[in-house]
């Protein structure tokens, strides 16, 4: 039975070594910190992850990896994106074999296809497996917008469930919720959109913030959608904030982010090239953000 997705899921970077491994056991060590923070689930293998770096073994392996590592403490939703149809079949039942709760996919980067090729797309995949899987929209990195129409034609099929909405448009997670009458989950994806996504009846954040302050995001989460506590949100919110700006604006989230762990003693580690580390400028700023978070009392 696969476990119910709802709260702060954190997208987890690959932690690389000097020379461009992966880094096994810091990835490990993030794992456990995360979990106890209090996070509701983690993903690895998305854009976050340095996905596109990896080859197709080193997917295989790191999705086994983080199922077992977690061994059911939290649900693992894992990132199956890839540029065919065929491909993201394979992941996805990969990551139903190895006992994953969801798999989280992205419309074919590379491909600019049309809706009815979307649809097509996804309703193969649903009908090939039988893990939930949340539809992941962003126009930004696959270079094409999932319309309404399509999420809500989607939506009707048992197993799409989740759809994490990256537009940056705060009206197309409303009308998601508006029209499609509970038949899918909507999930924040815009870093700095999570408390308007809540209010207007998102049930969770794929959340990059997360690594950073961990704590922070959930607290806002539950103040919000358990709670009912919308001041308190509020000020939190106001903390974690200027972070998210950032990571929505910087053009470095993956390097940020990393940056961002080991500053909380955690593990980011290395990127593989292209990337380039933050500039000094930028990691000025994070440090003042940084601060500010770890001195706020909850």
């Amino acid at each position: 039975m696969f476990k119910k997705l709802e709260g702060i899921f954190v997208v987890m970077p690959t932690p690389f070594t000097e020379d461009e491994k992966i880094d096994y056991e810091a990835y490990g060590k993030n794992i456990d910190w995360l979990i106890s923070k209090g996070v509701h689930g983690l993903i690895p293998l998305g854009s976050t992850g340095e996905v596109a770096s990896l080859d197709d073994d080193e997917r295989f392996e790191l999705a086994e990896f983080v199922v077992k590592k977690v061994d059911g403490r939290v649900p693992v939703c894992v990132g199956t994106t890839a540029e065919t149809t065929a491909k993201t079949i394979k992941f996805t039942k990969h990551a139903e074999e190895i006992g994953a709760d969801a798999v989280l996919i992205l419309p074919p980067y590379y491909m600019n296809p049309l809706q009815e090729e979307m649809i097509n797309h996804f309703e193969k995949i649903s009908d090939a497996v039988k893990i939930p899987i949340m539809l992941y929209n962003n126009p930004g990195t696959a270079g094409v917008d999932m319309e309404l129409e399509t999420v809500l034609k989607l939506a009707g099929r048992d197993n799409i469930q989740y759809i994490k909405e990256s537009t940056g448009d705060i009206t197309r997670l409303r009308d998601i919720n508006r029209h499609s009458g509970g038949d899918i989950t909507t999930f924040c994806g815009c870093e700095q959109l999570a408390f308007e996504s809540f209010m207007l009846g998102a049930k969770g954040w794929v959340c990059v913030a997360g690594n950073a302050a961990p704590e922070l995001t959930v607290a806002l989460f539950e103040k919000v959608v358990y709670e009912k506590d919308y001041e308190k949100a509020k000020e939190i919110y106001e903390v974690i904030l200027p972070l998210c700006i950032e990571l929505e604006n910087s053009g470095k989230l993956v390097q940020l982010i990393k940056y961002c762990l080991d500053k909380q003693g955690a593990h980011g580690g290395y990127s593989r090239a292209p990337r380039l580390p933050i500039s000094d400028e930028l990691a000025a700023r994070i440090d003042k953000v940084l601060e500010d978070i770890n001195s706020y009392k909850l």
